[in-house]
C-alpha cells in the first residue's frame, strides 16, 4: 500500500476549494479536483473514499485551522476588550489571507452535510470561545446573550466588509477596523 503524501493532500484541498467555489458543491467532481491538483483521478480515491468524504475531511480542516488562528500561545485570555479586540483582529487577519477558504466555509455552512458532520464527529472548533464568553458573561463585561448571538454581532459586520473589499478590489483602512470593531463591541457589552 503507497504511503499518503502529507502535500498531496494540501494540494487537493487547495483544488477542491477552488473548484468548489468556482463551479458549487453540484458542479464539482473529484476528476475535476484530481486534475486540478495535478494527479491522476484514481490516485485522488487513495486520499478520500469519495466526494462527500473529500469534503467532510476539507470542512473539518478549514474549520479547524480557522478555530486555531484566532488564538496565539502568548495571549492573555483574560475577559477584557482588549482579548476580545485581539480575537476580532487575528479573526480579521485569517480571512483577509485565507479568503477562498474562507469563502468555502461559509458556503459549507449552509449545506446540510454540515449538522451530520457536526453530530457524527461532536465537532467544537473553538471551544476557548465559549469559554471566554460565559466567563465575559458572568464578569458583565458583555450582556447575557446566547453564544451564537455574540458571536455573530462580533464576527458577521467584519465578514461583510472583508468579502464586500474583496469584490471591490479595495482594502479596508485602519480607522474603519477601528470603527468596525467598536460597533460590533457596542452591540455586545454593556
Amino acid at each position: 500500500m503507497r504511503l499518503k503524501d502529507d502535500e498531496k493532500t494540501t494540494n487537493i484541498y487547495r483544488a477542491a476549494i477552488q473548484v468548489i467555489n468556482s463551479e458549487g458543491f453540484e458542479g464539482s467532481s473529484m476528476s475535476k479536483i484530481a486534475k486540478l491538483s495535478d494527479i491522476s483521478p484514481a490516485t485522488i480515491y487513495l486520499y478520500f473514499e469519495n466526494k462527500d468524504d473529500l469534503l467532510k475531511k476539507l470542512y473539518i480542516e478549514m474549520k479547524s485551522r480557522m478555530g486555531n488562528s484566532y488564538f496565539t500561545k502568548e495571549m492573555n485570555l483574560s475577559s477584557t476588550k482588549a482579548t476580545f479586540r485581539a480575537l476580532w483582529l487575528n479573526h480579521y487577519q485569517y480571512i483577509t489571507e485565507n479568503m477562498d477558504a474562507f469563502i468555502f466555509i461559509e458556503n459549507f455552512a449552509n449545506c446540510p452535510l454540515i449538522k451530520r458532520i457536526e453530530n457524527e464527529y461532536n465537532l467544537d472548533y473553538c471551544p476557548t470561545f465559549e469559554q471566554l464568553f460565559e466567563q465575559a458573561k458572568t464578569e458583565k463585561l458583555i450582556m447575557t446573550l446566547d453564544n451564537d448571538i455574540i458571536y455573530s454581532h462580533l464576527f458577521a459586520p467584519i465578514n461583510y466588509l472583508v468579502k464586500k473589499a474583496k469584490a471591490n478590489s479595495t482594502a479596508i483602512s485602519l480607522p474603519d477596523l477601528i470603527q468596525i470593531f467598536e460597533c460590533s463591541w457596542k452591540s455586545i457589552s454593556y
